[in-house]
């Protein structure tokens, strides 16, 4: 669903009398949606226009690409950002017919809109009319850059009857941009039918060998000029028929020793360091389970290009190859061909073109000669191109290792890892990666390949694994701990070393049963848990001891204290600092009510911390009602001898029974029944939250618009309607939808976000009858400001289509007002302090709600201070000195 917009965010016509964009054929090809744009190699630009970098989302260049299973669309942005979020639409004419589906812009007539990675029917006529399903949408890269790609399934559906997306095999597309008030800002191409595409039929599948280039009989044009030629000349449009590039055939170059190689056909000039290459070769088969093998015949190193995408290199370094490069080495023996496979995704089909720069190696200039043949191979049998590889290695413990092979063989191709002549479970792709080697992986590794035609292993590779002896890096842990009776302690080690490590922590000389892990928790500690503890860790090499920890539990000697109380007509909701005795704490009598409010009952939640109290009577709004609690127990017998002060409010539950005695603040006529057509509204407030109950004429079926999934509420925050969003009418500073909260108090729709909404809404489920609430704490995320400066606020909700039309407006016109209900309530108790006499002079300072522990040494003179890192509890340093705390909450 889409969750950000605002009625229909398009214009209804832009505009009419534009240029038709032309029909693009289409161009077969598999592409790998991961951010790599390599594989585009050879796919024509299908739209470009300058960029424009005064805003973040503007169109550059468009590619398009499909094969059998789906359509691939490549763009570029003028500024780095993420152009997948609800203010940039994708809409698709599937059709190719703009008189039918929605009209976006008037620019196409879309049957299907994307937005943010999900799809949306339109084929009605309708701004998002139902879902699409097997949409197959993939987008990379995921982070903000200015290159993007990302494919749709040609096989999606609508969800509401099922029938095919795509009727057509030409259609049409748009991507548009938005501000962040959802305003279009961009469409590209901006043109009548958008940018038109016809689908590709797949090419033949190829069932036999085919030559592309041959040694001798190929024609290359060579250029052995000695001049930089840069990267330009990788260009499919480059003109290699400009001074400085001959015509010949392989083999090329010069050399002292002739007769190691076959005849050299097109002789070159000597001494230079670079020669460049470039020949062409038609391709109209699909790739698929094809192996490319090219015979290489060179005398130093080479980078080799396929479509200007580097595919291999030989006897070159890593990283950049400019025009000065040397080669890493020479051939050996001289003359001797290799054999090596490229990849087959930088294809189009049609015209391709080999391109080949030649590098001396250092004092080598003797020799240069180069030559190859490339073969599509539908039926190769498996080759080990590398009989060095997987390589032998030794790995500390804890570390990654990655086995690779260099095999070749048409496909299909299944790999099969093995450890010691044995299969590895789940091992079947070309590499293996150990993420964490350890002791028991050490071994020997081979690599099994197969194809139809044949099966063929690598040499085996002999795993070491050494041992890295634990240490413990942090010294000072497990730390010593003071603990109160009843709450939670861990106790921790952090160790370096080779992996596997195994645990063994003591209490005192003895073994823990099952506390076998880097950490060990005592849930809730006793005071038999007092004593000494460390941990005892191992590995491969060694077995080593930590720390001794010192746990000193404190007894428990705080009774419980009421940190919230909540209330709606029948029911009082009571919560406590920690958990109570179930049996004390579920009786009704321990319970009192102010104003003769009886409490006939108590119930104590699974948790233990929270009662509650249903009451004889009704209580009434406005009223302060007081709750003195007398005899409620914790775990460890302290009674509770406190009280607080309440009044009757709001819980949303979905029971509307506390709503009583509340009149609504609207009441309105029946409206359109494909939208939230709100029958009464109804307002509430206490101290922390807005309460909101909404009913409905209605029963608005989910898939047209039920409340609040297709509802805006704009909430006039300041009372002001000449500030915000729609000055004059509303003056929105705040807007929510769908849960959400958006800023509208600069002027523009959903300007940003809202932190601690605390949006909660009931029931879940269609219906006439719901109740919400959102928290009066509210802040802008922007700068971090209160939404409600006011003790009053306007607002007006808006009942909206499943196509985000705006059908029902409450009030019709304007905004509705409410006031504040203020009844000051008295805080609640603050918690007690509790101190205990430790060993060496030191003292222990517990208590049980949040709060600051300030300190001081003397009641008559001095100022109160924070107790630096007053943790609860606090352990006092020795200081020689009277000391005296205090709580502040």
């Amino acid at each position: 669903m889409i969750t950000c917009k605002l009625k229909n965010a398009v214009p209804a016509l832009m505009l009419a009398l534009m240029c038709d964009s032309g029909v693009h054929a289409g161009t077969y090809k598999h592409i790998t949606v991961d951010g790599d744009l390599s594989d585009w190699a050879g796919v024509p630009v299908a739209y470009t226009q300058p960029p424009d970098t005064t805003q973040s989302i503007a169109y550059t260049n468009i590619y398009v690409a499909n094969d059998e299973n789906y359509l691939y669309i490549q763009f570029a942005i003028s500024t780095s950002d993420d152009p997948f979020t609800a203010r940039q639409n994708i809409f698709i004419d599937a059709d190719n017919n703009t008189a039918t589906g929605f009209g976006a812009g008037g620019y196409v007539g879309s049957e299907m809109l994307i937005q943010g990675g999900a799809g949306y029917q339109e084929k009605n006529g309708g701004f998002n009319e139902g879902g699409i399903n097997g949409l197959g949408w993939l987008a990379a890269p995921a982070a903000p850059a200015t290159e993007f790609e990302f494919r749709i399934a040609r096989n999606a559906t609508y969800a509401s009857d099922a029938s095919p997306v795509f009727t057509s095999d030409t259609i049409g597309f748009v991507l548009e941009s938005e501000t962040v008030s959802f305003t279009p800002t961009e469409w590209v191409p901006p043109v009548v039918g958008g940018l038109v595409y016809t689908f590709a039929s797949p090419p033949s599948v190829l069932t036999t060998n085919l030559p592309l280039i041959t040694l001798t009989n190929t024609a290359w044009r060579a250029n052995a000029a000695g001049t930089d030629l840069g990267t330009g000349w990788l260009d499919q449009a480059y003109d290699d028929t400009q001074p400085g590039w001959v015509s010949g055939s392989g083999l090329f170059g010069y050399t002292p020793a002739p007769a190691a190689y076959p005849t050299i056909h097109t002789p070159l000039a000597s001494d230079h360091n670079t020669y460049y290459f470039r020949a062409h070769f038609d391709w109209n088969n699909l790739p698929d389970n094809v192996a490319f093998v090219v015979t290489n015949y060179l005398s130093d190193g080479a980078v080799y290009y396929l479509n200007g995408v580097e595919v291999n290199r030989v006897r070159m370094p890593a990283g950049a190859v400019v025009y000065a490069t040397s080669a890493t080495g020479t051939n050996t023996p001289v003359g001797q061909p290799s054999v090596f496979g490229i990849p087959g995704a930088p294809l189009i089909l049609g015209d391709n073109i080999l391109e080949v720069e030649t590098h001396q190696a250092a004092s080598s200039g003797a020799d240069m000669v180069f030559g190859l043949s490339l073969t599509a191979a539908a039926q190769y049998p498996i080759i080990n191109l590398d009989s060095t590889q997987p390589a032998d290695r030794t790995v500390n413990g804890g570390d990654t290792t990655t086995f690779t092979a260099n095999m070749l063989g048409s496909g299909p191709l299944s790999y099969q890892w093995l450890l010691g002549g044995n299969p590895i479970p789940g091992a079947t792709n070309a590499s293996y990666t150990i993420a964490q080697v350890i002791y028991t992986n050490a071994g020997s590794y081979s690599l099994r390949v197969s194809n139809p035609l044949s099966t063929n292993t690598t040499r085996t590779a002999v795993l070491t694994v050494t041992n890295t002896p634990v240490t413990f890096a942090d010294t000072s842990q497990p730390a010593d701990v003071v603990a109160v009776q009843g709450r939670s302690v861990t106790l921790s080690s952090v160790v370096a070393g080779s992996p596997p490590f195994q645990y063994q922590w003591y209490f005192g000389a003895n073994q823990i049963s099952g506390a076998t892990n880097d950490s060990y928790t005592i849930p809730a500690v006793a005071p038999g848990d007092t004593g000494s503890y460390r941990v005892t860790v191992s590995n491969q090499a060694n077995s080593t001891n930590s720390r001794t920890a010192m746990v000193t539990v404190l007894l428990d000697t705080l009774s419980p204290v009421i940190t919230n109380i909540s209330a709606s007509a029948t029911q009082i909701v009571v919560s406590f600092s920690e958990t109570l005795d179930a049996v004390t704490a579920a009786n009704a009598a321990k319970y009192l009510v102010s104003s003769g409010v009886g409490v006939t009952g108590a119930a104590l939640s699974p948790d233990g911390t929270q009662v509650t109290l249903t009451t004889g009577s009704v209580m009434s709004f406005g009223v302060v009602y007081r709750l003195t609690v007398n005899g409620v127990k914790d775990l460890f017998g302290n009674a509770a001898v406190t009280a607080g002060a309440f009044t009757r409010g709001i819980v949303v539950d979905g029971d509307f029974g506390d709503w009583a005695g509340i009149a609504p603040i609207y009441s309105g006529p029946i409206g359109n029944p494909n939208a939230a057509d709100f029958k009464d509204i109804y307002v509430f407030n206490d101290a922390k939250q807005y309460y909101f109950r909404v009913t409905l004429w209605h029963d608005v079926p989910p898939d047209a618009g039920r409340f609040p999934d297709y509802a805006n509420i704009f909430y006039d925050t300041d009372n002001n309607v000449n500030s915000g969003f729609l000055p004059g009418t509303i003056g929105s500073e705040l807007l929510t939808q769908s849960g959400f909260g958006y800023q509208e108090k600069n002027g523009d729709f959903n300007e940003g976000g809202i932190n601690n909404l605390d949006w909660f809404c009931l029931p879940a489920t269609p219906g006439t009858n719901f109740e919400f609430s959102i928290s009066r704490a509210a802040l802008y995320a922007g700068d971090n400001l209160p939404v409600f400066t006011t003790n009053v606020i306007n607002f007006h909700f808006e009942g909206q289509t499943s196509s985000f039309v705006a059908a029902n407006e409450a009030p019709p016109s304007g905004v509705l007002s409410y006031t504040n209900v203020s009844t000051t309530v008295p805080g609640l108790p603050v918690s007690r302090l509790a101190i205990t006499r430790l060993s060496g002079g030191r003292v222990a300072v517990f208590w049980e709600l949040p709060g600051t522990l300030q300190i001081r040494d003397s009641l008559t003179s001095g100022s109160w201070t924070n107790a630096p890192g007053a943790n609860n509890p606090y352990v006092a340093p020795v200081s020689g000195k009277q000391l005296y705390f205090r709580l502040t909450q």
